[in-house]
């Protein structure tokens, strides 16, 4: 065990002492708020103000287009027609938009609004321009046809369906829950590949530089090739800790003094105005949750916990087979036919995710959860969705775990055969056949 714990050490200090690890520790949290205050810029960027010309040809949209200080309208003159205001339009360098509404719009469906525009118009000032127009027809057609506004108003009542599970009589946001299983879920996935494929390249650098030869007539190669899993994994856990502390640090000290004016009360009465006039006038307030269910509804301590375990399962798993590639290899250059068959089952699981999310106590959810090459990815995405509101039960996290480390056992003792035979393999290019024969002998 002294053996063992000297080359984990040694993995680890090597790794830790080089400039890139602590170079990209603290740029990693820097590049991570860098990308949230460009965000936060370009955002800001957008436009804040559309000066739109409207052709009313029915001349009945005047009193009822809803108008805004963020989107305003102004009236074409009613001596002009179509093609003189398009000229007056062009020159005009104030004006941003043009609307042109048919005589026939309000009588009939089949006439389509025309927007004309210098710069594209963004897609939140298209959806409000549709809403607008749609709500003056329906308001149009109200009054045309005498129907009491009130009466009008219980017939367009939109309901919100809340989604309760029967055992906890209380709605869980299921589907809302699975962004934050998503954003662990990419977590997974990225720290398995960057340093599983670190161990790979180490076992590569090891063995063209003849230092394994040296190091195995002291350890045998299954203990070499676990405490070089062991001593990568530490290394990739320290950087996470370090990422997390600083971008805490950072997003508590540097995020609020910027974000805030970006997301002013102004800037949210300029997204108010593009919901629906009917909802406004029925009183329907937005849901103020956006944060709230975040904090109070997702099961953190279930949720962190079992992130570590199939954190580090998902890694272990991955990280024997990448060693095995390793020292079935001379160069990097040839791994590229034995990483395919690995990449694709995670890369699967992140396509499947939103099948998953849909319907997360379907078969195909369960078993992608379960089946341990995607289970990592899979799993952490139903945990998040809640554990016991019909997504996902203790038992199937139990059994996923158990298959998890059943899984690695069996890999990790299949992939020493191809490590113990392959690091000591030099000049020939190994094939599926040769693999299949040492693990074999």
């Amino acid at each position: 065990m002294n053996k063992i714990g000297l080359i984990i050490s040694r993995e680890y200090t090597t790794r830790v002492r080089k400039k890139t690890f602590i170079l990209m520790s603290f740029l990693g949290p820097l590049l991570i708020v860098g990308f949230i205050l460009l965000t936060a810029y370009l955002s800001k960027g957008n436009k804040e103000k559309y000066e739109i010309l409207v052709v009313d040809e029915s001349h009945l949209f005047d009193s009822i287009l809803r108008n805004s200080k963020k989107y305003h309208l102004q009236w074409a003159p009613n001596d002009k027609n179509y093609s003189q205001i398009q000229e007056i339009f062009k020159k005009d360098e104030n004006l941003d938009l043009l609307v042109y509404l048919p005589v026939n719009l309000i009588k009939t469906n089949s006439m389509t609004a025309k927007c004309l525009y210098k710069e594209i118009p963004s897609t939140g000032a298209q959806k409000h321009l549709s809403s607008i127009i749609n709500e003056a027809i329906e308001l149009y057609r109200v009054s045309y046809n005498k129907i009491d506004i009130s009466t009008y108003k219980s017939i367009k009542t939109r309901i919100n369906l809340d989604v309760v599970d029967v055992e906890n009589k209380a709605n869980r946001n299921i589907q809302r829950k699975a962004f934050v299983g998503i954003a662990f879920a990419m977590f997974i996935y990225a720290f398995i590949f960057l340093y599983s494929v670190q161990v790979m390249r180490g076992v590569i650098e090891e063995k063209t530089n003849r230092i394994v030869e040296i190091i195995i007539s002291s350890v045998s190669t299954f203990q070499l090739m676990m405490a070089k899993i062991i001593g990568v994994g530490l290394v990739g856990i320290t950087q996470f800790i370090i990422w997390a502390i600083v971008t805490f640090i950072m997003s508590i000290t540097i995020l609020p003094t910027i974000i805030p004016n970006k997301y002013s009360p102004s800037m949210q009465m300029n997204s108010e105005e593009s919901t629906d006039l009917l909802n406004q006038s029925l009183n329907i307030d937005p849901s103020n949750e956006t944060l709230q269910f975040i904090i109070h509804d997702i099961q953190w301590s279930y949720l962190v916990i079992f992130f570590a375990l199939f954190f580090l399962g998902g890694y272990f798993l991955y990280s024997g087979l990448m060693a095995a590639i390793g020292a079935a290899v001379d160069e990097e250059a040839d791994t590229q036919q034995f990483l395919l068959p690995l990449t694709i089952p995670m890369v699967f699981a992140l396509t499947m995710a939103g099948k998953v999310i849909d319907d997360p106590s379907s078969s195909l959810a369960f078993w992608l959860s379960e089946i341990p090459f995607t289970s990592p990815i899979i799993m952490i995405i139903r945990i998040a969705m809640g554990i016991g509101d019909s997504s996902v039960e203790i038992w199937e996290i139990a059994l996923s775990l158990f298959l998890l480390a059943i899984t690695f056992i069996a890999t990790t003792w299949l992939s020493s055969k191809i490590y113990s035979k392959g690091v000591l393999s030099y000049g020939k290019k190994a094939s599926y056949s040769d693999l299949f024969k040492w693990l074999k002998s």
